[in-house]
């Protein structure tokens, strides 16, 4: 079964439309395949299914297109043979005896409604109306023609709107409007005389009333000939020939499509007759008139043309109904009239759906198809008979109503189309809006990371004051050491400028920034991994570096709860310890264990060597591990600073992808404050995804704790909303499952055979490292689920109550 699918590039391009086909393999499966006939740069070299999952056992009834579009198809080819077989061929002879026989019917009626009327035929009805309702128009016949013309040139002669606003026009200016024999516009003035009879109103209800009731009773008494040739006479112009009448005059059509008066004498030869006229058996000229009689009578015609085009449209949205309506009962079960309620009517209904528009158009197509086959094909026959193909016939066979149906189907399916590919363009800007959006919340700014390393860099030189002489040499040993890894383009504030910093920060960006610095605040350890370095020569001569682990000295956690009270205004009493504790808390939630620790200025121990801690002395470490996730063969070759240098930039401009920060973004991101988006951000934040192989997890449980506790956060409690923390979760689920094909990819490695020994462990290592950060991140992604029903549950309760307090 033939199925298809739009696909669109992550990052912008154009709808891909990709048909695949499901079979049943086997008792347990289904293969797929797939065929695209389109691709586009966005897809780099094609289009990659990993796998399509359907459930052959399922008592679901899959909803197909294609056998609609068939349905479709099949409903125009019966309307189709509907029209050929019923309908027939177009006639203006009969348009114009239909006509004519309704008109003349419409007059003796009017004139029957007259109490003066004693007549019975045609002939009196119209001398009736003459004598009754005489016309100015008609004291001008000579200066618009004779009596021939003077109806087609005279504007207030037509029976059609324009024709009223002329007729009032002239009971207002004193002037009869039309075109003389060239053409061209002119404007008669009455005599006075006829204002003297009468024919011209006095007051303004007098002119609109002769211009209005006189007017029609007028045209009424035209409109099936003169009384001298009842019924054969050249009556009035109707509503499509009197606009194009009038427009004729206008000097913009007269002078790009009057060439030579063509356009004239084509409209003349129209309302006399010349122009469609025929020679009978015995040789005479038969003159068919086009006039309001033959308009009403070509209504007539389009309206038997109109019967198997409603049909199509009915059938189709019919059968789409009952299509539809089986689906929805079959896959909700319906067993009881009290189980429709349960239907989907809008899914149901065949009207406003993309689905419908489009099978009206396979119709419409299919309709048209049929109806111009049976029309060359008729033609085809006859001309057999007389010599080549009839033409004339053909277009006579053409149902001018079908084709007319087909153009706005067609019309309405491509601005669906396109309206459907707009809304999908500007919901993919708004998804990506609020990505950004969301990657903006989960990251530091450079001023957010000054203010961090500002107040680091305070408390540090605050402990080394405090400390006793024998600790305070080996702390600034490590103090210098740790500042010379800090960014160079970064500002070090001092107290009363990071009190400013703070005040305008939150003014620009709100509190949720905070929540960030406070996470790394309590992940601060300073002096961790606290080591010195001796130099040796080694036996060629070269420098040789032996590190040796010391007892770490103390740091008072104290001064940092301290300082970051005096310069954020934050009047919690320990706001870098509770942020710890929280730290600590959802690790154990993470964990399993309520025992795990985080790192953090409250003395708790490092879990995460790579980012937490001494990252800025191991940023150069880390750093050429993982760029060449990022930069690829950018960084290929290079060693030493260079390398160190080049990597670093790769990870920070990778990482926030738009500029990125250079060495400072990707030592900050290594280290903490922008670290948060490694498990939830876009293609280039996934490269840290190698360090969820580490052996204990360590980088994916430090993330995951990271991010529940800034959604957790009173700080960002003004934008953790529902929707947030959904496209959190979303972002942390799009992770898991490209970890869960890393993790494929590991265990297949492992079982290679031919892999060594030591290949094999290292794999086995990794593989048993990414399984725990797996565990870590589904038990975060559960968290954040549940962390989103509560705040939906309180939003909800406090809109309720909110109601409440309104109505009392």
């Amino acid at each position: 079964m033939a199925r298809e699918l739009e696909l669109s590039p992550r990052h912008g391009g154009d709808l891909v439309s990709v048909e695949y086909s499901l079979e049943l393999a086997d008792d347990k499966g289904i293969e797929a395949g797939f065929h695209a006939d389109k691709t586009t740069e966005d897809f780099g070299d094609g289009i990659y299914v990993e796998s399509i999952e359907e459930d052959p056992a399922s008592g679901h009834v899959q909803d197909d297109a294609q056998l609609d579009y068939k349905i479709a198809a099949a409903c125009g080819v019966v309307a189709g043979l509907c029209d050929s077989i019923f309908v027939g061929k177009f006639s203006l002879d009969k348009a114009n005896e239909w006509g004519s026989e309704k008109v003349n019917e419409f007059v003796v009626w009017v004139a029957k409604q007259h109490s003066g009327f004693k007549g019975e035929s045609l002939r009196d009805a119209i001398q009736f109306l003459e004598n009754q309702y005489p016309f100015v128009g008609d004291k001008y016949t000579a200066e618009f023609g004779g009596g021939l013309q003077h109806h087609l040139r005279d504007f207030s002669h037509h029976f059609s709107l324009e024709g009223l606003v002329f007729s009032i026009l002239t009971q207002f200016t004193g002037k009869v409007y039309g075109t003389n024999q060239n053409g061209d516009f002119i404007a008669v003035p009455v005599e006075e005389r006829w204002f003297k009879e009468g024919l011209i109103g006095d007051t303004v209800c007098e002119k609109l009333f002769l211009g209005t009731v006189r007017w029609f009773f007028h045209m009424a008494s035209d409109a099936p000939g003169s009384s001298s040739n009842p019924g054969q006479g050249t009556g009035v112009p109707g509503p499509f020939l009197s606009i194009i009448k009038e427009l004729s005059a206008l000097p913009v059509f007269k002078n790009a499509m009057d060439s030579g008066m063509g356009l004239r004498k084509l409209l003349s030869k129209m309302f006399n007759g010349t122009l469609f006229a025929q020679v009978d058996d015995e040789g005479r000229k038969v003159l068919r008139r086009f006039n309001l009689r033959t308009e009403i009578g070509i209504v007539h015609v389009l309206g038997r043309q109109a019967l198997p085009v409603l049909l199509n449209e009915c059938l189709t949205r019919g059968c789409y109904f009952l299509h539809h309506l089986y689906l929805e009962m079959k896959n909700n079960e319906v067993d009881s009239l009290d189980d429709l309620s349960q239907l989907d009517m809008d899914v149901v209904l065949p009207f406003n759906n993309s689905r419908v528009v489009r099978m009206v158009s396979i119709a419409s197509a299919t309709f048209t198809a049929v109806d111009l086959a049976d029309a060359a094909i008729r033609a085809a026959l006859v001309g057999i008979l007389v010599g080549g193909f009839d033409g004339k016939l053909f277009l006579l066979k053409i149902n001018y109503v079908g084709v007319t149906r087909l153009v706005f189907a067609i019309g309405v399916d491509v601005k669906t189309v396109w309206e459907r590919r707009a809304s999908h363009r500007q919901r993919r800007q708004n998804d990506d809006s609020a990505d950004r959006m969301t990657m903006e919340m989960l990251s530091l700014k450079p001023e957010h990371l000054s203010v961090l390393f500002s107040i680091e860099r305070l408390a540090l030189c605050e402990d080394i004051d405090r400390s006793r002489a024998v600790d305070r040499r080996e702390k600034e040993k490590w103090f210098d050491r740790w500042s010379g890894n800090l960014p160079d383009d970064y500002d070090l504030l001092n107290r009363g400028q990071v009190k400013r910093r703070i005040e305008e920060l939150v003014a620009r960006d709100g509190d949720t920034w905070k929540a960030l610095v406070l996470i790394e605040l309590a992940r601060f350890a300073p002096y961790d991994l606290y080591r010195f370095e001796t130099e040796s020569e080694n036996p060629e001569g070269g420098p040789d570096s032996s590190i040796k682990r010391t007892k770490r000295p103390k740091f008072d956690s104290k001064i940092l709860e301290e300082l970051w009270r005096d310069v954020s205004g934050d009047s919690d009493k320990s706001p870098v310890q509770q942020t710890a504790k929280a730290l600590n808390k959802n690790a154990g939630v993470l964990n399993g264990s309520r025992t795990k620790k985080i790192v953090g200025a409250a003395g708790t121990a490092a879990i995460a060597v790579a980012t937490g801690g001494a990252a800025f002395t191991l940023a150069p470490v880390i750093a050429p591990v993982i760029a060449p996730l990022f930069a690829g063969s950018a960084v290929a070759g290079l060693s030493g600073a260079a390398l160190t240098s080049a990597s670093l930039a790769a990870v920070g401009g990778g990482a926030l992808a738009a500029g990125g920060f250079g060495m400072a973004g990707g030592t900050a991101i290594i280290a903490g404050g922008g670290a948060v988006l490694g498990l939830v951000g876009g293609s280039g934040v996934t490269a840290v995804a190698s360090l969820l192989t580490d052996s204990k997890g360590a980088f994916a449980l430090d993330e995951c704790s990271k991010l529940l506790t800034l959604c957790q956060s009173d700080f960002a409690q003004a934008d953790m909303k529902p929707e947030t923390i959904e496209r959190i979760r979303q972002g942390l689920l799009d992770q898991i499952e490209r970890t869960e094909i890393q993790q494929e990819v590991l265990s297949m490695r492992s079982e290679d055979k031919d892999l060594d020994k030591a290949e094999k462990k290292d794999t086995k290592k990794e593989l048993s490292g990414l399984k725990k950060s797996l565990e870590y991140m589904r038990n975060c992604e559960k968290e954040l689920a549940k962390l989103i029903n509560q705040k939906s549950r309180s939003k909800e309760t406090a809109r309720v109550t909110k109601g409440d307090v309104g109505s009392a």
